[in-house]
């Protein structure tokens, strides 16, 4: 049996790490998710350096006894490491890449003999060893490539949406001051981050040659706005073919810079599974436009979408074809890939026009990711890396803790809702059952979904309202095995 300790980096949605634990948990795993962006842990700056500043979450985490780590972008605490059993097997994981994300930049080098490292890209080796230096050359017993998956289900909800996308808002929103970035010196590192978003600093001070005060601070805001302005140029082709989107960051501020795409947000929270999981099932097609960070892979929303009934449509990244390719018919592979935002425009108007084209794209993409997109099959391979077994594990009472953004620590019932914990923060709060298994809650399966069913129909459907079939499709994700 796994006792997973998450350590990540959040500021609003987690669904990604809330698909990770709930399978971990639904298999027997003991589970303790670590969000440092709250009060118990210190951090100089985000991508700085992060510390427990409370003695009792340290003594938690080492009540714990955690087995495994998956450190995202090397976030976990520094001071963590001292309590951590040296039979423990850390797993560095490259949410975001290493140059331009990760944290605690001095220990991943101190600790890099004990550490492992999973590439969420095809790349992603070679980004590691470059960052770490030294000639550094990662063997096959210290690293695996372990793309994201998905929990994702296909619903068969009304589809009131078009097009929909979930996502942050890159474009910064203060106005930069100098003339050095509305120069020719700013077009010129625009042009030269559109062919390398991963210029270092040494680069773009060449580029600069003395001719701007702060090369620096021109990397960062030039940077910046070049990943904000692409992704609104690719936005803003869908505003009159029915788009909505959802998302945090600024987006409540789109008026600012464009009415017409303001029109298309919906303020609406979706940061969990569930409402993710949603929106792609309501929506005929789901966009996905990611950020320059994921140089040879793509967004994590990718997969979600390919497991929902709504069609993909994706910009061109070589390690789905390689994830993929051999699962998906030509006709599905030239429809849902666009190569500019012009093609994507093209292409989301013929799905839309020709409903028997995109049904067959969505069954083929289901078909994929039940072939090559579950944490089931990941967990599998990356057990086999690790020689722990992480797979339906004799465990009924799973511990399940939670270190959250607001105040420190919470815990999920059996009933899969989140309460405080008790005053007394140094005890571990586990022995939470797993759901369903038994009779009683396979019964009250079927009995959501004949009603979610029953709600679709007209005119049954007028006396229901969009957030009644949300909890409806809230509770069958609950109950479903």
């Amino acid at each position: 049996m796994a006792r997973v300790l998450l350590s990540y980096y959040s500021d609003y949605g987690e669904a990604m790490y809330d698909a990770i634990s709930d399978t971990l948990r639904q298999n027997g795993n003991d589970i303790f998710r670590l969000n440092i962006n709250c009060q118990k842990v210190y951090i100089t700056k985000w991508g700085g350096e992060s510390q427990v500043v409370e003695e009792s979450l340290l003594a938690d985490i080492k009540r714990f006894n955690p087995n495994v780590v998956f450190n995202f972008n090397n976030c976990l605490p520094i001071n963590c490491y001292a309590i951590l059993e040296e039979s423990c097997k850390i797993c560095v994981i490259d949410a975001d890449a290493p140059s331009v994300a990760f944290w605690n930049v001095d220990a991943i080098r101190k600790h890099f003999n004990r550490d492992f490292f999973l590439g969420l890209q095809s790349c992603s080796k070679r980004m590691y060893e470059d960052f770490i230096g030294f000639g550094t050359e990662l063997s096959s017993k210290k690293y695996l490539y372990f793309p994201v998956a998905t929990v994702v289900k296909n619903c068969k909800l009304k589809q009131d949406k078009n097009i929909s996308f979930i996502g942050s808002n890159f474009y910064p929103l203060s106005i930069p001051e100098g003339e050095d970035f509305y120069g020719e010196v700013g077009l010129q590192l625009f042009d030269a981050f559109k062919k390398n978003y991963f210029l270092t600093l040494p680069q773009v001070q060449k580029i600069c040659a003395g001719r701007c005060s702060s090369p620096e601070w021109m990397m960062e805001y030039v940077r910046g706005y070049y990943a904000g302005q692409d992704r609104l140029k690719y936005m803003q082709q869908l505003t009159d073919l029915g788009f909505t989107f959802y998302g945090v960051r600024g987006w409540n501020k789109i008026a600012y810079y464009d009415f017409e795409l303001a029109k298309c947000f919906d303020p609406t929270p979706k940061t969990t599974i569930e409402e993710n999981q949603w929106v792609y099932n309501t929506s005929k097609i789901s966009v996905n436009f990611s950020h320059p960070l994921a140089r040879s892979s793509f967004s994590w929303r990718v997969m979600d979408i390919m497991a929902s009934n709504s069609c993909l449509l994706m910009e061109d990244k070589p390690d789905w074809h390689e994830l993929f390719d051999k699962y998906l018919s030509q006709e599905t592979l030239e429809t849902v890939i666009y190569s500019d935002r012009f093609d994507m425009r093209d292409k989301a108007i013929r799905l839309l026009n020709d409903e028997s084209l995109r049904l067959r794209c969505v069954k083929d993409l289901n078909n994929a990711i039940e072939r090559n997109g579950r944490w089931e099959l990941r967990f599998r391979v990356l057990g086999e890396f690790l020689g722990i077994n992480f797979l339906k594990l004799k465990n009924n009472h799973p511990t399940y803790i939670i270190v959250s953004r607001e105040s420190g620590k919470i815990t999920k019932s059996d009933e899969g809702t989140a309460k405080p914990e008790e005053k007394s923060s140094n005890k571990l709060v586990g022995d939470v059952k797993l759901k369903y298994r038994n009779f009683k809650n396979k019964y009250k399966l079927m009995f959501y979904l004949f009603v979610c069913f029953f709600a679709q129909i007209p005119p049954f459907s007028l006396f229901y309202k969009d957030r009644d079939r949300v909890r409806f499709l809230k509770k069958i994700n609950k109950w479903w095995w």
